[in-house]
């Protein structure tokens, strides 16, 4: 959760308080012309449009693109105006870039509409070359670094950061060391190494303030970061709950190719990871109220039963973090949770 200053939980808590809400591009504060705002972030796509007032023609001879800024969510406040990025104890939002700018002319209104996209684009954008020879720069990570340690590598070949990893540990990303190849087919992004490395783990990958990344391993046991209520404050308007059936509910992994690519030879014997839900099985009979429902995945070059079934887990995991779905709506803007924070709600409407 993001740290913010007291006073701003107090305001934006209150359900009275005055939104603020500063935009600071390129050394120009531009908070007084803003006259819409949309801004989503996704667990691998951020973005937002920004509408500003420009009667005076000012960003007609202004170019934004390719500025970089963060978006400074705040309120009112008895101590003024506080936002996350002030610089008084509030962390800021992760860092946007101004993609495209457009002056639009409407009868009685001049504006100029900013569309800005986040880290998870940026990093789509460029080619990873750290290695090999052109014209494929194919480079193989024999089994030398950690999944951890390559992910580093590759936010850093785009200008990003790794935090450290502190306490969000699966047992997997800092602790297998995978046999990788770099631009095995086509050119790779720093973002398509970091999805296929992060679909080995039960982590997921988040941006925080500035140019700086950190993993998040989402548990059942975390602790609550914010709850919110029907009856008092902080108070929520609308929350809709969703239940999906886990499907599939039975992963296997065929793993220890030998390195000629024949399975299940002498020296190198087909090892086999699995998981099931075990909402549905009892061991390994189902006992569901649907049907048994398998998915089949290859992992060439993992060599043991553990590394195996350290693998199925992590695919299975991310299915069931799917299960549950929820939309909350509330009456002001929590600035200080972010993705992955575990939330609760509190409904005490109806019998």
């Amino acid at each position: 959760m993001r740290t913010i200053h007291s006073d701003l939980i107090t305001a934006q808590q209150s359900g009275a308080a005055n939104p603020y809400i500063y935009i600071n591009i390129n050394s120009t504060d531009y908070s007084s012309r803003l006259l819409s705002l949309e801004h989503i972030e996704e667990p691998y796509r951020d973005r937002a449009v920004i509408v500003l007032a420009n009667s005076d023609r000012h960003f007609n001879s202004n170019d934004l693109r390719g500025k970089s800024f963060s978006i400074g969510y705040g309120y009112n406040t008895t101590s003024g105006n506080r936002y996350t990025g002030d610089g008084s104890g509030s962390e800021a939002m992760p860092t946007l870039w101004v993609k495209s700018q457009s002056m639009v002319s409407m009868e009685g209104e001049l504006v100029c509409l900013l569309e800005c996209e986040g880290g998870w684009m940026k990093l789509n954008e460029f080619n990873f070359i750290t290695g090999g020879e052109p014209p494929y720069f194919n480079t193989a990570f024999t089994a030398t670094d950690t999944v951890f340690q390559l992910i580093d590598k590759a936010l850093v070949e785009a200008g990003f950061t790794l935090n450290a990893l502190g306490g969000e540990d699966d047992g997997i990303v800092n602790s297998f060391h995978p046999i990788f190849v770099a631009n095995p087919l086509t050119y790779d992004t720093p973002a398509s190494i970091i999805y296929r490395l992060i679909q080995m783990t039960k982590t997921y990958l988040r941006q925080v303030e500035s140019l700086a990344y950190e993993i998040i391993y989402p548990q059942s046991s975390d602790a609550v970061k914010e709850t919110y209520y029907s009856g008092q404050a902080p108070y929520f308007r609308e929350y809709t709950e969703k239940s999906n059936l886990i499907v599939p509910n039975h992963i296997v992994v065929y793993c220890n190719r030998d390195p000629l690519g024949d399975w299940d030879t002498p020296e190198y014997p087909l090892i086999t990871g699995e998981a099931r839900d075990a909402d549905q099985f009892t061991g390994d009979t189902y006992d569901g109220a649907y049907t048994e429902v398998i998915e089949y995945h290859t992992a060439p070059f993992i060599g043991s039963v553990s590394d195996a079934n350290d693998r199925a887990e992590a695919i299975l995991q991310r299915y069931k973090a799917e299960a549950l779905a929820g939309r909350l709506l509330l009456p002001f803007n929590d600035c200080r949770v972010e993705l992955y924070d575990r939330v609760r709600v509190e409904d005490g409407r109806g019998n």
